[in-house]
């Protein structure tokens, strides 16, 4: 196959792509959070578990109401950047290959 060709075809597909990148990335930091939040919530849950009833029930709201956004609003423009650091021909095969990633993470998780 010619390289012309294939980047003929690719760029239309990484264009399109760069348009969504900050979507892109908070798909793939709130896919993460899915995963991995019970983890996070039970190293939380040590470090609270001596704290009477009402108060740790309400760090468990302010955690999962704050905590998580903020992790949300902090890492996908991060992950932005970095996806916007990539050249635009090798755009959608990152992109592929991230979300391929999460999906054997999700599935070594036992959520798949």
């Amino acid at each position: 196959m010619d390289l012309a060709l294939l980047i003929d075809f690719i760029s239309p597909i990484a264009e399109w792509l760069q348009d969504y990148l900050y979507e892109i990335g908070l798909a793939m930091v709130s896919t993460l959070l899915v995963i991995y939040g019970s983890d996070i919530l039970g190293l939380i849950k040590k470090q609270i578990g001596g704290v009477q009833p009402f108060l740790r029930l309400t760090l468990f709201i302010i955690i999962c109401a704050f905590g998580f956004a903020f992790l949300t609003s902090f890492l996908t423009p991060l992950l932005f950047g970095l996806l916007h650091q990539v050249d635009v021909i090798w755009l959608p095969l990152i992109v592929l290959i991230s979300f391929y990633l999460i999906g054997f993470l999700a599935r070594k998780k036992g959520f798949i």
